[in-house]
């Protein structure tokens, strides 16, 4: 008899390592009931499921049900109506009650982060009020306690008393009798309470005898008094036994009645172990949830078969991934190349990701897309069975017919050495023929073959692609790398030379190969070949375009650099001209002896400094920008490609609108027709009104005209026009002190060109350290007369006032 498609792919071996993950019996159970199905809406839940065990164990924590107990020997004797169960069987009851109560706290608390672990475990029976009844009737250590019930702890006390009694009268006996020490203790025989008594002096102490030492010298003796006291115990020991039966009958009877929510719970905890053995296992293998095509399509990105690596991994060894395709006009694939170079291994790395996935297990690989396959049919291995006067070619030959009975369009079919076990001509062409049966039916077929003709005709045929696994002529050894689009090669004759074989044999041998033989293995020599100088010219390109990307930072990083340079020697200078010029205009106006004239020319020379310093700053911007507009685009450093530019009639102040040349938003203030100021932070610029090529569809960040600004601490203040240069106050809130003190300083400047007496600087109350730092600047400020507070109605610590100089 054939084996399933299940057995020659190892399914059973997988279920085996996925099962070693569990930590209770029933989750073993489950893990080894995992079938393949065809719901799809059902695998891709349970994939969800798996998914976000997955993530739960990733976070660092754990969970498992290794102090459970296995509930089914428990609960088959719990189906059968006269049973009742013992104390140890009612506790293990008690546990599994226990354990569904700590699942349903675990995930109630984590619903946002895992909400189908904690749906499933809402969804959870609460039985807790049987774990306490039997709890509160057994000790943990298995005995019924005395509050199992009124009436057991009034015979337990009966017990106790009546000990008690005997205790004392068979004592008052021994003293009467003046027993030497170590003969005047009291003991018990046929559960019975006796005295020990020389066999000489039987006849003093009237009463059963229930026994003797081991010497015969000594007796144990009921006296006639403590007969009665006796028989009360024992009573009351029948008594406690038929109440513990009572008790035991009772909790058996109360989770009988709670039969199905029992058999719930325990098939819960079953499922949600082997899920999460499920998930241990695709943390541990690197696995994927696999995606299911609504078409054929088969894809596996880096897949391996979790079979051979568990065996590998012991030895300090890895397997080689595979990639393949497969669906849409492309359903046959013939995979060709040498002896223990890995096509069986190919075939079964297919067919075990093809049932993982239908049976729910993760698949071990980068990435998975599968069809819904109504069957995986396998015909892999030495089939041979002397019993059924079967050879190897028959064997194979009955497997494929069953296959053609049952094959579809949704079907997997996976053959191993197609051909073989006959004449190779007369297979090659058995082999072909079947192939092209599977290939109408569109059948996704994987094949292995040694035959050049099957070569041949996987080149020629549509739908049909060849794959060969790559090996090493240098070092005659096999990659285990399947390379798709290209046949692969025995390489019989050519192995046997660097074996050593005779040269003679070998020349033989070479020369016998029919012109079609030689023809066909120097083609595919020739694709391997050209595969390779591919293959070389795509890594050579791809490390040419890293150095040419590390080249492109590197330069751009030393322009930012030069630019940075550039723009302190301007700023330094730019200082040392303001210096020199305010100490002309001191030594000018210290000749002016007039003092009221002194007075003039010091506030007009203010005034006409201010409003060289704003313009040359607006200069040296304009002049940065154009030069990092124009030097970024040689670099390449712009993200998109340039708009269209904005009409400036729909331009208006306080909008953000896109520049050309630079990554970030800017704040459009005004235009004077050619040109247009832009605010990025703190610093304002010009730039040509045509590099304006697109508006921000956000809220405007400078409020208009009579909107409302939000300051901290509930203060709200009402901000004026957003002209910087014409405005009375301006809204800093959320610069940094830098930024603000830069923005404040041309603000004051522009104020004071402009004649203004005072100037509302809106910082909001924040930390203070705004409102701080700007204070100690304003405090130094040439321009500044004196700071103060806005009024409490109108702002108050969240505005500051600056009186400027006239």
């Amino acid at each position: 008899m054939s084996r399933s498609a299940q057995e020659l792919l190892e399914f059973d071996k997988l279920k085996e390592i996925v099962g070693g993950f569990t930590t209770c019996a029933p989750g073993r159970r489950a893990i080894h009931a995992l079938e393949p199905q065809q719901d799809a809406p059902a695998l891709r839940n349970e994939f969800a499921l798996v998914r976000e065990t997955a993530a739960y164990l990733r976070a660092g924590s754990e969970f498992g049900f290794g102090s459970l107990a296995d509930p089914e020997p428990w609960l088959e004797r719990l189906r059968m109506p006269t049973l009742v169960l013992t104390s140890a069987e009612l506790l293990d009851a008690a546990s599994l009650i226990d354990t569904v109560g700590g699942v349903r706290q675990t995930f109630k608390s984590d619903a946002a982060k895992f909400p189908l672990l904690a749906a499933r475990s809402a969804a959870l029976p609460d039985l807790r009020h049987l774990s306490a009844a039997i709890r509160r009737a057994i000790l943990p250590n298995g005995e019924i306690s005395d509050d199992a019930s009124p009436q057991l702890k009034r015979i337990r006390a009966g017990i106790a008393h009546s000990r008690e009694k005997i205790q004392r009268s068979l004592e008052a006996i021994m003293r009467a009798r003046g027993e030497p020490a170590g003969e005047d203790y009291v003991t018990l025989r046929n559960d019975r309470f006796v005295i020990p008594v020389r066999a000489s002096e039987r006849r003093t102490v009237p009463g059963v005898v229930h026994g003797a030492s081991g010497t015969g010298q000594t007796v144990f003796v009921e006296p006639l008094e403590a007969i009665d006291l006796n028989n009360r115990l024992v009573q009351l020991g029948e008594d406690e036994l038929a109440e513990i039966a009572r008790i035991l009958e009772e909790l058996t009877e109360r989770l009988r009645g709670e039969h199905g929510p029992l058999e719930a719970a325990a098939a819960s905890i079953a499922h949600l172990d082997s899920v999460f053995a499920r998930g241990r296992f695709a943390r541990d293998y690197d696995c994927v949830m696999p995606e299911f095509s609504a078409g054929n399509s088969l894809r596996l990105e880096s897949a391996r078969n979790p079979v051979l690596e568990a065996t590998l991994r012991p030895q300090g060894r890895t397997t080689v991934p595979l990639t393949l395709a497969l669906g849409g006009e492309e359903t046959v694939m013939v995979v060709s190349g040498p002896n223990t170079g890995g096509k069986t291994v190919s075939l079964k790395t297919v067919g075990l990701a093809a049932l993982s996935a239908q049976s729910a297990i993760p698949v071990a690989a980068a990435s998975a897309e599968l069809p819904i396959f109504d069957r995986v049919l396998a015909d892999i291995g030495d089939e041979q069975s002397i019993a059924a006067d079967l050879s190897t070619f028959s064997a194979h030959m009955l497997n494929l017919k069953s296959m053609l009975e049952v094959a579809t369009d949704r079907s997997l079919i996976l053959v191993d050495e197609m051909g073989t076990g006959t004449a190779p001509e007369e297979g090659a062409a058995l082999a072909v023929a079947l192939l092209e049966e599977f290939r109408a039916r569109r059948s996704l077929t994987l094949a292995t073959t040694h035959h050049d003709r099957l070569k041949a005709y996987a080149s020629t045929t549509p739908g049909i692609v060849n794959a060969a696994m790559e090996f090493d002529e240098e070092n005659l050894r096999p990659t285990y790398r399947l390379l798709v689009g290209v046949p692969g090669t025995s390489s019989g004759i050519e192995i046997a030379r660097r074996l050593g074989l005779p040269a003679r044999v070998v020349n033989r041998a070479q020369a016998s190969l029919s012109p079609e033989s030689r023809e066909a293995r120097d083609l595919i020599a020739y694709l391997h070949r050209s595969r390779d100088e591919v293959n070389d010219m795509k890594g050579q390109a791809r490390d040419e375009l890293a150095q040419l990307d590390a080249e492109r930072r590197s330069l751009q990083t030393e322009w930012i650099e030069r630019q940075k340079k550039r723009i302190a020697e301007l700023e330094r200078n730019f200082l040392e001209m303001q210096k020199r010029l305010e100490g002309e205009v001191a030594r000018l106006i210290a000749e002016v002896k007039d003092r009221s004239l002194r007075g003039q020319i010091e506030k007009q020379g203010a005034r006409r400094l201010g409003k060289i310093e704003s313009e040359a700053r607006a200069d040296a911007d304009a002049a940065v920008v154009e030069t990092l507009s124009a030097s970024q685009a040689d670099l390449g450093a712009t993200l998109a490609a340039p708009g269209k530019p904005v009409a400036p009639e729909v331009l208006a102040a306080g909008q953000r609108v896109i520049v050309k040349g630079f990554k970030q938003p800017m704040v459009f203030r005004r235009h004077d027709g050619r040109s247009a100021e832009v605010e990025a932070g703190p610093m304002r610029m010009k730039v040509p009104l045509a590099d304006i090529i697109g508006i921000e569809e956000a809220a405007a960040v400078s409020t208009k005209p009579g909107a409302v600004a939000p300051v901290s601490r509930g203060v709200t203040v009402h901000a004026q026009a957003s002209d910087e240069d014409a405005a009375e106050e301006i809204n800093v809130i959320g610069c940094t002190v830098e930024e603000a003190t830069g923005r404040v300083d041309k603000f004051i400047d522009n104020a004071a060109v402009a004649g203004k007496p005072s100037v509302r600087i809106i910082h909001g109350h924040g930390t203070g350290a705004l409102r701080r730092g700007l204070a100690e600047f304003l405090s130094a400020h040439p321009l500044v007369e004196k700071i103060a507070h806005e009024k409490p109605e109108r702002g108050g610590e969240a505005i500051t006032i600056a009186e400027l100089k006239s």
